[in-house]
């Protein structure tokens, strides 16, 4: 477990990628072939049916046992599987061992989009795994992923790069990448697989936190910190040994201050807070005075029980340890005097000598995607909005529906009229319920302005007189929160 996987010969790293290309040890092939909806994430006692599931898939097979699974093959099996990789190159690139006549493997490799991911042997159930452990793609992972801006830009910084997925994401847009970690077991996982997915020009870094970057900033700035509030110290990748929320603030404070003007950062976080603050009052002044708006993403909040269960049970093997954990960490929430802790992320830009504004949102579970151009779009339309207070400011612009949505419209049964629902076909996947009105006033909105759009979509749906007068009048706070929310965008005056 203690060893990492070696860089001394890029030849034989090109030559596996070319193996699991040519498989296709893919996200989707792993999927299919173990019948399960995430291949990342899929549970220990799953194990005996993924392994009946893969009998007879060849080579293919022992590739996901091996590396996936981390089960052991047969030697005769490895070889098969690895060709023309020789097997011996692959101990020697400590991915794997021979133990008699079975291969065992050193490292998990998991695929992430196009990526191919290293990182340490899965863990087992009650395994007490050592303090520099190096996860592979995990949930946070993926929700950091998909809130990082996607700009071309000069300089971009994975903080906390753990086994390097957000650096090599960051790479095919960024000149330049710097990606730093304070466990070097990680920048060895994290430079590995720079090789392996063809991306060697990265810079990487051992350090805590800003330590060996300095005084520099950029363009983009992504962190998963290791956030979770708990009396732990027990992984470097989840616990910053900081007491509450303090190490979240401290990062998001610190990223403010690396990031160029106009530059996006994106940190997860937890904060302590109340089970009915809507507002993430702590987060809100964390970011006050540091030069940066702030998009404050709220994904869920829970008791301090449910925290400590979710963050332990995994490890339980035995009730008793299990209970004496759980106690321990509900006295650390007591002690601290903390009732609710929030989960979420923040999404910061850089913009000197203004007011700044921030906006708070739930992320909506299992809607999440790609966000970036949806990340943008709100916040130019937070600038175009909080240079327009006056509503009716905004009846003379041109906007259109963003591309990526659709419109249904449900109906009910035995019962008049029905609903409209508006959703976001990207991003993070905004919903809403709007009126038929409102639904015409979509189609008519490009090419007019909006008070020629309110206008013709009252005619369309049959309004005159006053209650035209009063639909073009409410156009202006109805647009405003279309455009905050990103389901709608400005175009240009013609």
């Amino acid at each position: 477990m203690n060893e990492t996987p070696g860089i001394d010969d890029p030849g034989a790293i090109a030559t596996l990628r070319e193996v699991l290309e040519r498989a296709p040890f893919s996200g989707e092939a792993i999927r299919d072939a173990l019948g399960t909806a995430d291949d990342v994430l899929s549970r220990h006692q799953d194990i005996p049916v993924h392994e009946r599931r893969l009998r007879n898939k060849g080579a293919f097979g022992s590739l996901v046992r091996l590396f996936v699974l981390n089960e052991p093959v047969r030697v005769d099996e490895a070889r098969a599987a690895l060709a023309p990789l020789p097997l011996d190159a692959a101990v020697d690139m400590r991915i794997a061992h021979r133990d008699g006549d079975l291969v065992r493997p050193t490292v998990r490799l998991v695929p992430h989009d196009d990526l191919v991911i290293a990182s340490d042997l899965r863990l087992e159930p009650g395994e007490n795994a050592p303090h520099d452990h190096v996860p592979g793609v995990h949930r946070p992972s993926v929700t950091l992923a998909h809130l990082t801006v996607r700009r071309r830009v000069e300089r971009g910084l994975d903080l906390g790069t753990g086994c390097g997925v957000e650096a090599l994401l960051m790479a095919p847009h960024s000149k330049h990448v710097v990606a730093s970690d304070v466990n070097p077991r990680a920048i060895s996982f994290a430079r590995f697989n720079g090789l392996l997915n063809r991306v060697p020009g990265i810079d990487w870094r051992v350090g805590s936190w800003f330590e060996p970057i300095g005084g520099e900033r950029f363009d983009v700035i992504a962190c998963n910190p290791p956030y979770v509030i708990s009396p732990a110290t027990q992984y470097v990748y989840r616990d910053s040994g900081l007491e509450g929320d303090s190490v979240s603030e401290q990062v998001v404070r610190a990223v403010a201050g690396h990031l160029t003007e106009g530059g996006f950062g994106t940190v997860t976080v937890s904060w302590v807070s109340r089970p009915d603050d809507v507002e993430a009052m702590t987060v809100r002044r964390w970011v006050e005075g540091t030069g940066c708006d702030a998009w404050i993403l709220h994904y869920r909040t829970e008791d301090p029980l449910t925290t400590a269960k979710n963050w332990n049970e995994q490890d339980a093997v035995d009730p008793g340890e299990y209970a004496a954990t759980l106690d321990r960490w509900l006295a650390y929430y007591e002690r601290l005097g903390i009732g609710a802790i929030a989960y979420g992320a923040v999404v910061l830009r850089r913009r000197s000598g203004v007011p700044n504004w921030m906006r708070v949102d739930p992320l909506p579970g299992g809607r999440l995607g790609p966000a970036s151009d949806h990340i943008v779009r709100v916040f130019a339309a937070q600038d175009l909005l909080a240079a327009a207070p006056d509503d009716d400011g905004l009846l003379t612009r041109r906007f259109r529906i963003v591309p990526k949505h659709s419109v249904v419209r449900r109906d009910a049964i035995g019962a008049p009229g029905g609903t409209v629902e508006l959703s976001l076909e990207e991003g993070l996947g905004f919903q809403a319920s709007i009126d038929e009105h409102v639904a015409r006033l979509l189609v008519r909105l490009d090419g007019l302005t909006l008070r020629d759009a309110l206008a013709a979509a009252a005619r369309d749906g049959g309004l005159t007189g006053e209650d035209t007068a009063r639909f073009v009048a409410a156009g202006g706070p109805l647009a405003r929160r279309l455009l905050a929310a990103g389901f709608i965008e400005p175009v240009q005056s013609r």
